[in-house]
């Protein structure tokens, strides 16, 4: 019995938000991000990027001659990103009033996929947005509070340590 504990693996933590839960948040585009649609359907976003030269952090961290050749040959001053048809299609979605379930169903009707097909993928492409900043999410009230009570019983576990 006692080695049939110790043998026990940890199990897996769950993953923070079920897939009923995901599907009822709300993607929105960053307000700080430009954006314009091209002819073809096509969504660039434009993203504004610090000047090198201004960054206090980089002058106590970078040598000499680095801030010398950022002085000479300053960085770009915003970075664009090219969605693809599918991507602007999301992209023009996510305006904080439709759900991702909302948006699954219109990518399985117009593209034919099955539901958790469109799911998996949507999941995928709206984290590597978030990630980069470029969306948030409006969260839902009765998930407002599931993440308070979460957030108090960690930072009440980082305090005890």
């Amino acid at each position: 019995m006692i080695l049939d504990k110790l043998r026990r693996k940890k199990k897996p933590e769950t993953p923070p938000l079920r897939r009923s839960e995901f599907l009822s948040l709300k993607p929105m585009r960053s307000p700080l991000v430009e954006w314009e649609k091209n002819e073809k359907g096509e969504v660039t976003i434009t993203l504004p990027l610090k000047k090198l030269r201004e960054s206090e952090k980089l002058k106590r961290k970078t040598s000499k001659s680095t801030r010398i050749l950022s002085t000479l040959f300053p960085g770009p001053e915003e970075k664009q990103i090219q969605l693809d048809k599918i991507g602007s299609i999301v992209w023009e979605l996510c305006d904080g009033k439709r759900t991702t379930k909302k948006i699954v169903d219109y990518l399985c009707q117009k593209y034919k996929l099955l539901p958790r097909e469109a799911e998996v993928s949507l999941s995928s492409y709206l984290n590597s947005l978030a990630k980069r900043g470029l969306i948030g999410y409006i969260v839902p009230e009765h998930l407002r509070e599931r993440f308070a009570k979460k957030e108090e019983a960690e930072e009440s576990q980082r305090s005890d340590t």
